[in-house]
């Protein structure tokens, strides 16, 4: 027998650049095999922020093996994503630059921080003389495989990207002053790949850093990326996680459609996904706008994206969770937490899903096949 939608129960909110506005309640009576229009009683939607409206259902009386009050279903509309980036402004505030043949120091306010040019590396940056990050920002593109990558060979298919931010080579550092502040580009090679990358480092006006980064793999014969972007670490008193995004759970490029858009609030105990039965890459959170990580006193820093952004956050690192080119006999309980979180803020990585498991790849656009990727976030103190 069809159960009309008499059984449930429906409800409305409205976001306004991840926040919730306003919601609301509405009933459907309809028989089986029939459809109808519903208006929704919303208040006036401007061009003043990302709007979304998302919908549930939920069972309405218990049934047998479904309690009342079950969500049993949801649907996301909107979301002006060009919108919500293009909104966005440089930043203004005095920033004093002092340059010498191997460095560039800079301050903007109680922010500060220095530039080897020699290394072509964020070496300080700190806010009231305490550092911000733990360690800066690099290039990465492996990801600890999960049980459909050993299904598809993915370990040793792309095993060359596993290794390939370690050996870079500094080819040229050029600083100069630009409108939104001072520009760092450094151009490299990744030496084990034969491919070449730029990093831009442009120092904004209020002491923030807008890191923009690019691949090009040109004619190179290179299997596809696991993932483009870049990992660092912070300290793991910076617990407290507030993003802008999908969620709450983890989600993936081709995983992502049940979690909705939204401003969620969480711990870095909140992140780990323990119950798979070994280690494997996890906790990924899609589409972006920024995510923060502040302790106790609401100190940290923020991580804003040019362009949606990915980010992970755990106390174990990429390799921690790598058991190599076979699976280990391993499980969480085997794991040692780090005394940092690592961190990975990425423009993407490869979707998750085959449609099995035992050889067929994520389907063709989840996959990072392209020659050229590039990407920027914005790093900002918080507080």
């Amino acid at each position: 027998n069809f159960i009309t939608l008499n059984n449930y129960a429906f409800k409305w909110v409205l976001r306004k650049d991840g926040k919730e506005i306003q919601s609301g309640n509405f009933e459907v009576a309809l028989s089986p095999e029939s459809s109808k229009e519903v208006k929704l009683n919303l208040p006036s939607i401007g061009k003043d922020g990302e709007y979304v409206l998302q919908i549930f259902a939920y069972t309405r009386n218990d049934e047998p093996l479904i309690p009342a009050g079950h969500e049993a279903a949801r649907e996301e509309f909107g979301g002006r994503t060009n919108d919500y980036f293009t909104r966005m402004k440089s930043p203004e505030g005095n920033l004093e630059i002092k340059t010498s043949e191997f460095a560039v120091e800079f301050s903007s306010g109680p922010i500060a921080g220095r530039f080897d040019l020699r290394r072509g590396e964020l070496t300080s940056y700190t806010k009231d003389g305490k550092p911000v990050l733990e360690t800066f920002p690099s290039l990465y593109f492996w990801r600890a495989p999960i049980d459909n990558d050993f299904g598809s060979n993915m370990q040793e298919l792309l095993g060359v990207w596993r290794t390939a931010h370690i050996n870079r080579k500094v080819v040229s550092v050029k600083p100069e002053p630009v409108s939104e502040g001072y520009l760092i580009e450094v151009n490299g090679m990744l030496t084990d790949v034969e491919v070449p990358y730029t990093l831009r480092y442009t120092i904004l006006k209020n002491g923030s850093i807008k890191v923009e980064a690019r691949i090009d793999k040109g004619s190179r014969q290179l299997p596809e990326l696991p993932r483009f972007g870049m990992r660092l670490q912070l300290p793991k008193t910076l617990e407290n996680i507030t993003y802008y995004g999908r969620g709450p759970w983890e989600n993936y490029s081709d995983r992502n459609t049940a979690s909705f858009l939204g401003e969620y609030q969480q711990k870095l105990s909140d992140q780990f996904v323990a119950n798979y039965i070994r280690p494997q890459e996890n906790a990924y959170r899609t589409d972006n706008r920024w995510v923060q990580f502040t302790n106790a006193q609401g100190v940290g820093v923020q991580f804003r994206g040019v362009q949606p952004i990915c980010f992970s956050a755990l106390p174990y690192t990429a390799e921690d969770l790598d058991p190599g080119l076979t699976k280990k006999s391993q499980h969480p309980s085997d794991l040692n937490e780090r005394d940092f979180i690592s961190v990975h803020i990425d423009l993407n990585q490869r979707g998750v899903g085959g449609d099995n498991s035992w050889g067929a790849q994520p389907h063709e656009q989840y996959r990072l096949k392209d020659k050229v990727y590039s990407y920027a976030y914005v790093i900002e103190p918080v507080k």
